[in-house]
């Protein structure tokens, strides 16, 4: 007994002086190491926008290079935690901006979230996205910028371009979402398809239990409820976000979110429990669709998708950008990665950004 409790405490031991470590000596070691000097940016701001307090972060190598605007997903996930693992390189030829949506990541901690939440609408954030977009055209003096969405942000991405065009220079999707409700089926099948053929007589039970999928209920708590249920057999079988573990243990070092931001965070809180975003997530689930914002577009579109990807299947967002036109359009499926393919081959979404779109975003 002895021995087990002496175990137990040298690898407590052991985990405290690692997380000490990431959270108070990495952090100021990556921030030494990826500081930026003038011509160059790298400034955080929490200004005014929508009528509340919303954080927004520039970061790039020179002012005068393309401007990146990225629209987070979740919705409710932050990109701050997560950015150090994927921008830096991107901050040779761009400057990258993120912002933190209404009751999520700093945006959350600079207000009082009880208020938030009785102004979130897919509306109301559209709106945040024009006014983010035109603070940011001013602070840089910018005719027009680049609008990178990832997932949720996807959605909003599109409706801004089609809705403002007249701000923008090029709009890229990763991780592009046409129809929630047709993702969710495709993404279901797929599932079972691999539970079936793995031979899984418990996971197959359980999946045909959630049946039928998606509900078709109006978007409630057993409605996000099944969605979590299936989303779990997606990322036992590597449908959905393949993370390494390095790249979740490095998340903690990020110096870029206190530890009470990341712990308010989609990393460890679920879906469900996210500060509110439940009229955004309603919004998702049973009216976003692609779609309706029509397929003619008036700038350069390109699409950045997981080929493993069931959240975002390819073949559904494949079917759509056919039927789109615009002055020029790409699609770039990356083999063998889930939902975040920046994350999971970072050396392919960079060659793709940095090689095979730069000349078309700095044109």
């Amino acid at each position: 007994m002895t021995l087990i409790l002496a175990i137990l405490c040298l690898l407590f031991a052991v985990f405290f002086l690692i997380f000490a470590g990431l959270r108070l000596i990495a952090p100021a070691i990556i921030r030494r190491k990826h500081r930026i000097e003038a011509p160059g940016i790298d400034c955080m701001e929490t200004v005014e926008i929508g009528g509340i307090m919303q954080t927004l972060y520039f970061r790039g190598k020179n002012e005068d290079h393309p401007v990146i605007l990225f629209l987070h997903g979740g919705p409710g996930n932050s990109m701050f935690p997560f950015l150090h693992l994927f921008q830096y390189d991107w901050e040779n030829d761009f400057t990258i901006v993120h912002w933190d949506q209404r009751n999520v990541g700093k945006t959350y901690q600079a207000n009082d979230p009880a208020l938030v939440i009785q102004t979130l609408s897919a509306e109301r954030v559209l709106e945040d996205v024009h006014e983010v977009t035109a603070y940011i055209k001013q602070r840089l003096n910018k005719e027009k910028i680049i609008v990178m969405g990832h997932s949720w942000g996807t959605v909003l991405g599109t409706m801004a371009v089609q809705t403002f065009p007249e701000d923008y220079h090029a709009y890229i999707g990763i991780s592009q979402i046409i129809n929630m409700a047709d993702n969710e089926r495709v993404g279901y099948e797929k599932v079972l398809e691999l539970a079936k053929a793995a031979g899984n007589e418990k996971d197959i039970k359980a999946l045909e239990n959630v049946t039928p999928y998606p509900p078709l209920l109006e978007y409630n708590q057993s409605y996000l409820a099944a969605i979590m249920r299936v989303r779990a057999y997606q990322d036992k079988y590597g449908l959905s976000v393949n993370l390494s573990l390095g790249n979740i243990i490095n998340i903690l070092a990020t110096p870029y979110c206190t530890f009470n931001e990341l712990r308010n965070s989609s990393i460890f809180k679920p879906l469900d429990a996210l500060n509110g975003q439940g009229d955004i997530m309603r919004f998702l689930l049973e009216d976003a669709d692609t779609r309706n914002f029509g397929t003619d577009y008036r700038i350069p579109v390109y699409y950045i998708m997981g080929g493993n990807d069931y959240i975002s299947p390819y073949s559904l967002t494949k079917d759509f950008f056919d039927e789109i036109t615009a002055p020029d359009k790409q699609i770039f499926p990356i083999a063998d990665v889930g939902h975040m393919p920046f994350l999971e081959n970072k050396a392919e979404f960079d060659r793709i950004l940095l090689k095979e779109l730069k000349e078309r975003l700095q044109e």
